[in-house]
């Protein structure tokens, strides 16, 4: 019966789902609503290019209308059906069928602007995409190592506890175990901290992956980090060629500068070629015909120039101030991250060799004196708060890169 309980229960429980950092990514991307938006804006933005393209081609279509009349007077049909004359007859049908094409020769420029504006628009889209894709890795990378980071911190709090607990047990005297007893407590309340902050990280990365909330997840790996080679004058010739923000400010300014010539382009002339192809008569088969070839041109005097043209000029400048504030604080950004990882870099080696010297010590220690339980649990202690120094930094190095990384818009090149 117990086995068939067990065997129950373990059937009850469901799988944990592992994910290294790469799955975690490519899970987030999949899932999430903004990135699926940008994704959308891109589609609108490429359709849009192609209706201006068509803008450039002639319009052509076929017409074809049949009329049931009684006129004792001439009169005009609606314009919907061309402002065809009909005259008292003894005749009441009318058949009437037309081809036209209809082609803009010259508009000012108009088309080649909009054709110009929409293609700005699509590769700003691109960026803003590009821009959610990092925003989403670097967010992703962040609560996978914490979580990484929360684990560990669990599992070595839970080790050490276990020997506190133990070494609480088999004192020898009363003060001794007292002191033990205190030290154990402490760890107890060490270790809640630590199952607290598995449970928030692990929250989080269920929120980052658009994932259930009680979903059991798990982060595959172990926190690892390497030390990279950065210039800051690199970083930031990269931050000013690479960031999608950037490159999405400089097509702003593209459509601003081309807002502005659509706007003069207002008080150009048009210039018009229609065709069109007519058969018309009261009974089918059609034989009479009609046909013209009309150019056409139309100069606008339009009163609201001047006010659409100061608007687009301030809209404009406007933007030159956008995006001079904007390299002002991808500029900001890139230092910030690159001193916070210079920090944790040279921060995280000397907590390295400081953690594996004193993990050495308590080794000789208890080989030298392995019946001092008590002072083997003051040094497991003390060691217990090494390591979580040790990975405290290991996981700010690695979320330091990933911030410059986002900061520049690239990868970071490894020492050699």
């Amino acid at each position: 019966l117990a086995a068939l309980a067990a065997f129950g229960s373990a059937r009850a429980q469901p799988p944990v789902d592992r994910y290294s950092l790469e799955d975690s990514v490519r899970l987030a991307q999949l899932n999430n609503a903004q990135l699926q938006s940008a994704e959308q804006t891109i589609t609108i933005a490429r359709q849009r290019v192609q209706e201006a393209t068509f803008l450039f081609f002639p319009e052509v279509g076929l017409q074809a209308s049949a009329t049931r009349y009684d006129a004792r007077y001439p009169f005009a049909l609606r314009p919907d059906f061309r402002s065809i004359l009909l005259f008292p007859s003894v005749d009441d049908n009318l058949f009437s069928g037309r081809a036209y094409l209809s082609l803009p020769l010259y508009q000012g420029g108009r088309h080649v602007n909009t054709l110009q504006m929409a293609r700005a628009a699509f590769k700003q889209a691109r960026s803003k995409y590009d821009a959610v894709k990092m925003d989403i890795v670097y967010e992703v990378t962040k609560t996978f190592y914490r979580l990484l980071m929360a684990r560990e911190e669990e599992e070595a709090a839970a080790q050490t506890l276990a020997k506190a607990e133990s070494a609480a047990q088999n004192g020898k005297g009363r003060w001794e175990r007292v002191e033990a007893e205190s030290l154990a407590s402490e760890l107890r309340s060490e270790r809640a901290q630590a199952r607290h902050a598995l449970e928030s990280a692990r929250l989080e990365f269920l929120k980052g992956l658009n994932k259930e909330l009680d979903a059991p997840v798990e982060a595959a790996g172990r926190i690892e980090t390497r030390a990279v080679e950065v210039d800051l004058k690199k970083a930031l010739v990269w931050a000013a060629e690479l960031r999608p923000e950037l490159q999405s400010q400089a097509y702003k300014a593209q459509m601003d500068a081309i807002a502005v010539n659509l706007a003069l382009g207002r008080r150009s002339p048009t210039v018009a070629l229609g065709l069109d192809y007519e058969l018309t008569g009261p009974r089918l088969p059609l034989k009479q015909n009609n046909w013209d070839a009309t150019l056409g041109v139309r100069i606008p005097f339009s009163l609201d120039y001047w006010t659409q043209h100061t608007q687009k000029v301030a809209e404009q400048r406007q933007g030159e101030l956008a995006r001079s504030e904007l390299q002002d604080k991808v500029q900001l950004e890139v230092r910030l991250a690159y001193e916070d990882l210079r920090y944790w870099q040279a921060e995280w080696l000397r907590r390295e060799t400081e953690h594996k010297r004193l993990s050495e010590l308590v080794r000789e220690g208890a080989q030298a004196a392995p019946g001092d339980g008590l002072d083997i649990l003051r040094a497991e202690l003390r060691l217990l708060k090494a390591h979580r120094s040790r990975l405290e930094a290991v996981t700010e190095h690695i979320l330091s890169r990933a911030r410059l990384e986002r900061a520049v818009g690239r990868t970071l090149p490894e020492q050699r």
